[in-house]
Order: C-alpha cells, then structure tokens, then sequence
C-alpha cells in the first residue's frame, strides 16, 4: 500500500532517549524506597506513560506514582532531556520520505515540550508538519495521541501508517484505525510486535524507508 502519512512514536524510534530516561527514573525510584533493579529491567520505562507504567509495574496508588513522577520529571528537565541520540539512519528516512511528498507527524506519550526541544536541538524539527505529545498526564494515553496527530494534519485513518518501537504504538494506532510498523531498536520484548498485532517489523530506518517508498 502507498502511505501519505506516516506517524512516528518518539522515545526508542526516532531518538534513543533511554540514557536521560533510565538514570532519571532510577534516581527518582530509588529517592523514594523502591529498588529500579536492572537497566535491561528499566527499559520498559521507554514506551508507556509515566503515571500508567509506575502503577503497573510497582503497584503504586496515586499518590505514590505522582511523587515518583514530580521527582523524575523535575530531574529529567533539569539534566536528562538532551542525554540521548537520533536513531541511526533516521534523518535521512524522514528526508527521503518527505521528498515523495509524504506528510511526517510525531505522536508520542511524552511530553510535547520534551519531544519539542529535542527535535530542535538535533535539526529534526522542520521535517515534520505536526509534532503531537502530552499535555497532561491524563492526556497521554496512546490512541489519544494518535488521533490529535490526525486531526493535526487534517487526515484520516486511510493511507495513514505508524511507526513505533513498543505495544503502545501498535494498540492506540490500531485503535483508531491505522496499521503500525513496529521498529526493533531494542525495547520491545520478543514477540511483542506480534503479539499486539504489527503490520510488520523492520531493524532499522533504511529499511523502513526502503519499505515505505516500495
């Protein structure tokens, strides 16, 4: 199928984030009792919001999780935003895409001002037309997410593709509508683009662009 649109969850598919994420969210944890066990155990922080994942992975009642999360956010503003680094290959998949006319939109859980100032600092901003993040912590949801970004756009589910390195993406653009690709940049579990029901997988951006452009 010929895309025109192509969505693109942030952390772990455009920008490897994981540094600045994991060494913030460790401290935040640990500042409050709780044991951040491994990286390879923390990475499942890259993906999820922030609230949903310390609840679901903790236990944690509300009070609990929003301490965390003031403590982590406050940290990750401060010193860990810009610790992270574009995918390889991604700029040049973004410029190729955008010389075939195709319109580029990010859609992520983080927050918009973060996802913002990255692109900024890294050149990437002015390949997208709409770039759709969180503005609350009860507006961070994934579907949520991808249907700002089409309405953004001004387009609809048809013709319309994500790209995305975890579940999330592929459940809330699945559930308005849209295919996702997954990218295996080291996130997601095995089988998990499977499992959630993924278009297909590819290892890397000259691959996604090889299959997007036919």
């Amino acid at each position: 199928m010929v895309y025109k649109t192509v969505l693109f969850d942030f952390d772990g598919t455009l920008f490897d984030t994981s540094p600045g994420i994991l060494r913030c969210m460790r401290a935040a944890l640990e500042k409050n009792g709780y044991d951040a066990h491994t990286r390879e155990w923390l990475k499942r922080f890259i993906g999820p919001p922030v609230i949903p994942a310390l609840k679901e992975f903790y236990g944690m009642d509300d009070a609990e999780a929003e301490k965390v999360k003031s403590d982590y956010r406050a940290l990750y503003r401060a010193e860990g935003v810009f610790e992270c680094a574009p995918m390889y290959g991604a700029k040049e998949c973004l410029q190729r895409l955008r010389a075939a006319g195709i319109r580029l939109a990010v859609a992520t859980s983080k927050p918009y001002y973060f996802a913002e100032d990255i692109l900024k600092r890294f050149g990437f901003y002015g390949l997208f037309d709409a770039v759709c993040g969180a503005v609350s912590d009860e507006h961070s949801g994934k579907e949520e997410i991808v249907a700002n970004a089409l309405s953004a756009l001004g387009a609809g589910a048809e013709g319309t593709v994500m790209v995305g390195d975890r579940k999330y993406d592929v459940l809330g653009a699945k559930a308005c509508g849209i295919p996702c690709i997954g990218l295996d940049s080291g996130f997601a579990e095995e089988g998990e683009f499977e499992r959630a029901g993924a278009l297909c997988v590819v290892r890397d951006f000259v691959s996604l662009g090889d299959l997007l452009l036919g």
